[in-house]
């Protein structure tokens, strides 16, 4: 209800319509090239934050290291998850006998 022009009726916000300069000076101006250029540069600075990852996760040893021990702890999960899976199938199976 910012921003627009009405009053309640009956509990409800009935809005009335604005003339079409005064809706004019309502609206917020915005300014289309400074919403590109920073875009473009969050863009740039997101690519480079990545490839900068990229280097320090691959071309070293404590990166290797962290995706190494990531990736022990992914394993870990999945072999719990398998063995809850395979635990919950034989309690299944069990009740079915």
């Amino acid at each position: 209800m910012a921003g627009t022009r009405g009053h309640f009726e009956k509990g409800v916000w009935v809005e009335e319509p604005m003339p079409a300069d005064e809706a004019e000076r309502a609206a917020p101006e915005v300014d289309v090239e400074e919403i590109i250029a920073t875009a473009r540069k969050s863009v740039s600075r997101t690519i480079t934050d990545v490839k900068t990852l990229g280097k320090t996760l691959f071309g070293t040893k404590e990166g290797r290291s962290h995706l190494e021990k990531e990736a022990t702890k992914a394993g870990d999960k999945l072999e719990k998850a398998i063995n809850e899976a395979v635990e919950d199938a034989r309690k299944l199976l069990k009740k079915t006998e």
